[in-house]
């Protein structure tokens, strides 16, 4: 390995002094090989040379009368801190290359000579193609432009593995590309990652925007019940995001590698839910498939499932779901074998599970069942406080997905949004910021750009409805009342759809549609 010799020589702060010193190695005959200037100071690098050599140097490096003080050093600075990046990038468990505007490598760390199976010294100096094939690696190089999250194959001398590759261009204060630099990441690694992140509570939580006092009380009580295996039972209104907060207390639990299932059980008819649920036997019914299929029950062993709208099922589902909570055994339609299973169940509704106890059209002793632990989510028009935070989240969130650039609201947009009722919630507050920013021409948001859902105008007192309304519209504002009507009226979904005369499918298209 060749060596150095390096100095450090403190000197008055004059003119002209650094090629006084420069010349000085020069007329010595020796090669430099770096030099940095400072005020008061300047570090230079020579080759190795005898001891006596280098004394000598010394001596005319005092003749100048403008040299204070001639140290020897270990290193110079820029020596410092290239050795303290590699070191760093030594210490991480990703992938760093670094190449120049030729493609040439520049840095190779200790993690990619695990990757490719080469040493830095082999590699340094060579076009990456010699690596990496793809040409996304190289499109960062040639056009300056950076990239995220591309997966890609890469073969070294023993197998083949998929890695995460990321690039970002070096460019010149003019924008010219000097050259990028790209990481590599295990997939698998990355996979393992995602659930330390989400395993914390501010990654838990992370889909949970707001700061208010209402919507704190609930994160720091999910926090705290995750930290067991009891039945919860989440309450609010649709919109509010239970199943957020179902995937919350999952992912803070000791069951978060794990599998968490989730179904609507207003979303499917009877003896489909049962099916999915429980699972069922080979040629149990027709259209049964001819292996049998595990239920989700059996699917979320040893994990959560999470069981929205169950105000939704029926009284025989209600006991076999009973059954499940007291003794934690299933058994599969068509099948006479229990199997013992162990998961958290998580149930969540926006019905009034106690006046339905009283119809009797809801179990009471599963109602004790799964209220061992109430988790009630705020309406958002209950935490209008986290309103500001929300629109900037939908705003940082759709300038993607609809190609904006928008960088904020006026405080009148504000206003108008914290003095509506928002009967849909968090949902419907989505759908008005989508529509607000498409209308946006600017990158402000203003007053104009708000349109609020036609099923809640009625509700707002500063919306008038014209008087001269397309046919649609009135179709749809009296389909929305009387859909309203029958729900308030009847005790689920399925008996407000007998009443319309509509089925329970049509129901819940339509109330999807209108976001009731």
């Amino acid at each position: 390995m060749k060596r150095y010799i390096r100095f450090e020589i403190i000197t008055e702060d004059k003119i002209g002094i650094t090629l006084k010193i420069l010349e000085k190695i020069y007329k010595a005959n020796i090669s430099l090989t770096s030099v940095e200037v400072f005020p008061t100071k300047i570090c230079v690098k020579i080759e190795d040379i005898h001891k006596w050599k280098k004394d000598e140097l010394i001596k005319e490096f005092y003749t100048l009368e403008e040299v204070i003080q001639v140290e020897e050093a270990e290193l110079l600075y820029y020596e410092k801190n290239e050795r303290k990046l590699l070191a760093v990038l030594d210490s991480v468990d990703d992938g760093i290359i670094a190449v120049n505007r030729e493609g040439k490598v520049e840095i190779f760390n200790r993690y990619c000579e695990e990757i490719f199976g080469y040493k830095k010294e082999s590699v340094v100096g060579n076009d990456i193609t010699t690596l990496i094939k793809e040409d996304d690696l190289i499109h960062v190089i040639k056009n300056g432009k950076s990239y995220k999250n591309i997966e890609v194959t890469v073969k070294n001398l023993e197998e083949e593995k998929h890695y995460m590759v990321s690039g970002m261009a070096i460019k010149d204060d003019d924008g010219n590309s000097l050259g990028g630099i790209c990481s590599l990441r295990d997939v698998n690694k990355a996979i393992e990652m995602v659930k330390v992140i989400s395993s914390t509570e501010e990654g838990a939580f992370k889909e949970v925007i707001g700061n208010s006092r209402a919507i704190n009380k609930v994160k720091n009580l999910a926090t705290t019940v995750a930290k067991i295996s009891s039945t919860v039972l989440i309450r609010g209104e649709s919109g509010t995001g239970k199943e957020l907060f179902a995937k919350a207390i999952h992912n803070l639990s000791n069951r978060r590698d794990n599998p968490f299932v989730a179904i609507n059980c207003a979303a499917l008819p009877d003896n489909l839910i049962e099916s999915e649920l429980f699972g069922y036997e080979k040629g149990s019914f027709t259209g049964a498939l001819s292996n049998g299929k595990d239920g989700l029950f059996k699917q979320a062993n040893n994990g959560t499932i999470f069981l929205d709208e169950i105000g939704e099922l029926s009284l025989p589902l209600q006991a076999k779901l009973l059954r499940v909570l007291q003794e934690g055994v299933i058994r599969k339609i068509g099948s006479n074998k229990e199997e013992r299973i162990n998961i958290r169940v998580i149930a969540a509704t926006n019905r009034n599970l106690e006046e339905m106890i009283k119809g009797k059209v809801f179990r009471e002793d599963l109602y004790y069942r799964l209220n061992v632990i109430p988790l009630y989510i705020p309406a958002l028009r209950e935490r209008v406080e986290d309103i500001p935070i929300l629109v900037m989240h939908f705003i940082e969130k759709l300038n993607h997905t609809l190609n904006k650039n928008i960088k904020g609201a006026e405080m009148e947009f504000i206003n108008k949004l914290i003095e509506y009722p928002w009967q849909g919630n968090i949902r419907e507050l989505q759908n008005v910021m989508e529509r607000a920013m498409i209308l946006c021409e600017g990158d402000t948001l203003v007053i104009e750009n708000i349109i609020f859902d036609i099923s809640n105008l009625s509700v707002f007192e500063n919306t008038e409805i014209s008087k001269s309304e397309p046919l649609k519209v009135i179709v749809e504002r009296t389909e929305i009342n009387e859909i309203k009507n029958a729900l308030k009226n009847n005790r689920s979904i399925r008996s407000a759809a007998k009443a319309l005369g509509i089925s329970h499918t049509a129901l819940m298209n339509k109330i999807k549609k209108y976001r009731i």
